[in-house]
């Protein structure tokens, strides 16, 4: 499902991701990138998380060629602004801790700031946050102003109402950078947050794997040999499952029509060290928080974008 926006000129983006190896960050992007009548992609800035931003922008690099688009990309933050491996090592056992579970590269030249800062104050546009959000907070404390010039910030992160996928409390982009999350939170942007509370009713099983592995095209085989081989392992495990999480933001982003169900809510992220560190909690500040959204449509969106030639 390709979606078509007629006449009218596609919205401006950017995307802030951090990609493993052809991860969710890449089918978002990929779905992004094969709707360019709706979506505009002016840049895709990079940030640690799922791996450290080094490996994450060579990631992204690999998946724009098999799509045969090349936006501008750029490297961002390395470490988050607080949380460190040190200090993912004193809360015991994760159920996944990304790039701090690997061998730090050294940081290369960061731009993604300072561009993103540069863009934006030559237009105005909208960001896609699919990873930890320590870039936007790093742009939003270093130019106050510029949250005037982000028409919305559609976030994949958190967990309001259900448990997290990293910790029982939390949810891994905002574990990864709790600090970060609040500042947002705490920021005069309009903000759309898809947590796992929606991302969890959008289930991709083998049945949905098939229908992408199926075909021969540059993009679906990346797709087939990460969540084939790598995780969830489908090609080895055929009752796996994985769930639609940057890619369901992704398609909100596209059509917000999808949302069934968005509440505004005041909330809060914890940033005390702890079990219930990266935590969403009631608090002060207004998110537009997608609680239900057509699953299967989002589906649909990312299965099109992922098998065109």
């Amino acid at each position: 499902m390709i979606l078509q926006a007629g006449a009218m000129a596609a919205a401006a983006w950017f995307i802030d991701a951090d990609p493993g190896k052809f991860s969710d960050d890449s089918a978002a992007i990929v779905t992004c990138l094969r709707n360019s009548a709706r979506m505009s992609v002016k840049g895709i800035t990079v940030v640690s998380g799922n791996v450290w931003a080094r490996d994450g922008s060579r990631y992204v690099r690999e998946t724009l060629r098999a799509v045969g688009r090349h936006p501008p990309v750029h490297l961002g933050s390395q470490r988050p602004l607080v949380h460190t491996p040190e200090m993912a090592k004193r809360q015991g056992e994760l159920e996944f801790a990304g790039a701090f579970g690997e061998p730090e590269p050294q940081p290369g030249r960061e731009t993604a700031v300072d561009w993103l800062i540069g863009e934006l104050e030559r237009r105005s546009a909208s960001i896609l946050a699919i990873g930890p959000l320590t870039n936007i907070a790093r742009m939003l404390e270093k130019k106050p102003a510029i949250a005037a010039r982000i028409e919305k910030l559609v976030i994949m992160g958190g967990a309001v109402d259900v448990p997290g996928n990293v910790t029982k409390a939390a949810e891994f982009n905002f574990w990864f950078d709790p600090e970060a999350a609040q500042m947002v939170f705490a920021s005069p942007v309009r903000k759309i947050l898809a947590p796992l509370d929606v991302c969890n009713k959008a289930v991709v099983d083998k049945r949905r794997f098939d229908e992408v592995a199926a075909v021969d095209t540059p993009v679906a085989r990346l797709y087939r040999e990460s969540f084939g081989n790598g995780y969830p392992g489908f090609l080895t495990k055929p009752d796996a499952r994985t769930y639609l999480w940057d890619e369901l933001a992704a398609a909100y982003a596209l059509d917000p029509s999808i949302a069934v169900k968005v509440e505004t809510r005041r909330l809060d992220v914890v940033t005390e060290l702890g079990p219930r560190y990266g935590a969403v909690v009631q608090g002060p500040h207004a998110v537009e928080v997608l609680l239900e959204a057509d699953t299967d449509r989002a589906w649909e969106m990312t299965k099109a974008a992922l098998i065109r030639k």
